[in-house]
């Protein structure tokens, strides 16, 4: 008898609920309340590991794990949840009643810190980022990577961990 496996996204299938309930400056994915406002970034992937979200603002400052904010070299933008071991969500945001973010090109990077195993064409993974913005001109966008590629953090037009690039407003 052939045994054949099969991997499931389960947070496709069950709507997995915040408790406690988000706040008016939040929203909730797969259980975390996230930071909401003029503009946020927030990505999941499809296989548990450590992904880092990546975000470069119009000025050439980058927002990631290692540069959280709000402070002047994140452009008052913040990260406010890094998942270490799950499939996100890591998100990006600029508070309403904060700073407005630059206006211009913004660039959003996948960077796989650790996945077991490594992220091959046998071993593929599915980033999704979720664009909000405060016009309600969003955008959501998957992209695949089969292969472990890292870009030392760095994100911009020709990065190979690139999932998207968009204008603000």
């Amino acid at each position: 008898m052939k045994r054949i496996n099969y991997e499931i996204d389960i947070t496709a299938i069950i709507a997995i609920s915040c408790s406690p309930s988000c706040n008016s400056q939040e929203t909730c994915v797969q259980g975390v309340c996230l930071g909401i406002g003029y503009l946020s970034c927030t990505m999941t992937w499809s296989r548990p590991g450590d992904g880092d979200i990546v975000v470069k603002t119009p000025t050439g400052n980058t927002i990631s794990y290692n540069n959280t904010g709000p402070s002047q070299s994140t452009d008052q933008g913040q990260l406010d949840k890094d998942d270490r071991n799950r499939t996100g969500p890591e998100n990006i945001f600029w508070s309403k009643g904060g700073f407005i973010p630059p206006k211009g090109v913004y660039y959003v990077c996948f960077e796989p810190y650790h996945f077991n195993p490594n992220i091959t064409s046998q071993h593929p993974i599915s980033v999704t980022v979720k664009i909000m913005r405060s016009n309600k001109n969003n955008l959501t966008v998957t992209q695949n990577f089969t292969s472990t590629i890292k870009n030392g953090y760095d994100c911009d037009a020709s990065s190979k961990t690139l999932v998207i690039s968009f204008t603000y407003p």
